[in-house]
């Protein structure tokens, strides 16, 4: 389950933390996605912080084979003894972040399926797969591209005009199956995937993040980068969702 699905469920866990480290107290523009469903397809566009969930909902139901695989993995600690023993070959590199130090593997080969599953399995809270991936022989739709580079703000929501943007970091098209829809919905909308029916053609979801308090760790042997790193934060995530011509709100408590 998806780190925000998790919150939503009351399940907030250590995947759950990671991606509320880069956040302050006051209230955060969260990442969005945006649905849509077609009898053979599903085709999809999100912002940073949900390409895993798409990413596993193609593993899924993607056509077995060999699949173009192009994109970097990254991870935030050296990673790379795990993933040596795994099929897809990874060469990493070492680089200099502004707090940790970055490790990266480029792809950009034909891999096996149950490869890809494989790899992705290796998950853990600070690991980032921003790959894009297809079929090699070009079977409809399967789709997944995303971007390598994180965006340097969070999403902007609205151009200048005030119209409000698509999320662009992940976009792809999946096929309609029932274990890829269900599995998409559950990650999506734990909270309201019985609102989704047969005749469901659009849906939005934008999340708020609202961080009221930051625990710190109470060791003074830490340096600010571990207790930031180790700090809970305590808020809420508010959540809109536009499912057809119907508007939903929730807000979820967390302390994480």
């Amino acid at each position: 389950m998806n780190w925000l699905a998790k919150i939503v469920n009351g399940n907030a866990d250590e995947f759950s933390h990671a991606k509320l480290v880069k956040y302050g107290i006051g209230t955060h523009p969260g990442p969005r996605a945006k649905v849509k469903l077609s009898k053979n397809s599903i085709t999809f566009k999100a912002d940073l912080d949900y390409e895993k969930l798409f990413i596993r909902a193609y593993l899924k139901g993607a056509p077995e084979g060999a699949h173009k695989v192009r994109g970097v993995i990254r991870t935030y600690a050296d990673r790379s003894e795990e993933f040596s023993s795994l099929m897809m070959p990874l060469i990493w590199k070492r680089s200099k972040g502004k707090t940790a130090s970055i490790f990266n593997a480029k792809v950009d080969d034909p891999v096996p399926l149950d490869d890809i599953k494989a790899v992705v399995d290796t998950d853990d809270p600070t690991t980032f797969f921003l790959l894009s991936l297809s079929p090699r022989d070009g079977t409809k739709p399967w789709k997944v591209t995303t971007k390598t580079s994180f965006p340097k703000s969070g999403p902007k929501e609205d151009d200048d005009e005030g119209t409000q943007k698509d999320p662009t970091f992940t976009k792809g098209s999946l096929g309609n199956t029932a274990e890829v829809f269900d599995y998409t919905m559950q990650e999506l909308l734990p909270d309201l995937k019985d609102k989704v029916g047969p005749k469901t053609k659009n849906i939005l979801i934008q999340n708020t993040i609202v961080v009221e308090d930051i625990v710190p760790p109470d060791d003074p042997g830490l340096s600010f980068s571990e207790k930031r790193k180790l700090a809970k934060k305590r808020g809420r995530i508010v959540r809109n969702v536009t499912i057809d011509d119907n508007e939903y709100d929730g807000e979820y408590e967390f302390l994480v």
